[in-house]
């Protein structure tokens, strides 16, 4: 099967690559949690059932929805990132089964009533996933693309922009719209959407500086000079945002968008 528009090139696996990157697995424990009403809401969808985690990471919507699902299959190509999520508080769930390979090809175990992409959709061959979502979910289960937004505040974010512009690797990233993207395509259609109350996330300045590190198009081992880029990101937060008792007072924010896969 071909489809007849390209992936963006801003999200081809050369990019998705970096996640099996030590340095990248090293800081992603920085990341603020997913808000409890996120969590909530996808134990609502998958009503009981089992659960496919696409590019699961570190497992963080996996271990939290074990205890509330009737099992759980993590998948992920990065072997750094499941080796972290194992030793991570929940990751010996009996429900959670860890399946390190690629989602397009790994071996799932369907039927699921759940399929969730924690940030992770824009990474994967959707040429072969998506027909192979449509196998292994019944004809009336879901696919929820999750997003979790951290920096909301509106000038630390105009602070932020510009550095980031300057030492990105991802030559070829422009800002592009998730859901409209596979909806285009046929591939996802949009059944729902809901967006968490913000909750406090009370980074420290280091915190807030070394999460950047997490990111595809920041990967430490990508960056022409990751010494600056920090420091670059140390002065726009130091000179945009008061600390209080040595943090600094953001908010998280989860968004759920849920639908029916498509063939293409």
């Amino acid at each position: 099967m071909r489809f007849v528009e390209p992936k963006p090139k801003g999200w081809s696996q050369r990019y998705g690559a970096v996640f099996a990157d030590q340095g990248v697995v090293d800081h992603y424990h920085l990341r603020p949690p997913y808000p409890e009403e996120t969590i909530d809401l996808l134990a609502g969808l998958a009503a009981g059932g089992a659960l496919l985690d696409l590019g699961c990471g570190t497992g963080e919507l996996s271990r939290r929805l074990a205890p509330r699902v009737a099992r759980v299959d993590a998948v992920d190509v990065s072997e750094a990132m499941v080796v972290r999520g194992r030793g991570l508080p929940g990751g010996d769930a009996p429900q959670l089964r860890w399946i390190l390979g690629s989602v397009e090809e790994a071996d799932l175990d369907g039927p699921y009533t759940l399929a969730l992409a924690g940030d992770s959709m824009h990474w994967f061959d959707w040429e072969s996933l998506f027909p192979r979502l449509a196998g292994v979910l019944a004809p009336n289960d879901t696919l929820a693309l999750v997003h979790r937004e951290w920096l909301r505040d509106a000038r630390l974010w105009a602070a932020l922009a510009p550095v980031s512009e300057r030492h990105s690797w991802n030559e070829d990233f422009e800002p592009r719209d998730l859901v409209e993207e596979l909806g285009r395509r046929s591939l996802f259609a949009q059944l729902g959407k809901s967006e968490s109350a913000p909750e406090p996330w009370r980074p420290t300045l280091d915190e807030l500086v070394l999460v950047h590190f997490s990111a595809s198009g920041f990967a430490p081992s990508k960056l022409a000079d990751p010494d600056r880029f920090a420091a670059e990101i140390r002065r726009a937060v130091e000179t945009t945002l008061e600390p209080r008792d040595g943090r600094y007072d953001l908010e998280v924010v989860g968004i759920v968008t849920w639908g029916r896969p498509g063939g293409g």
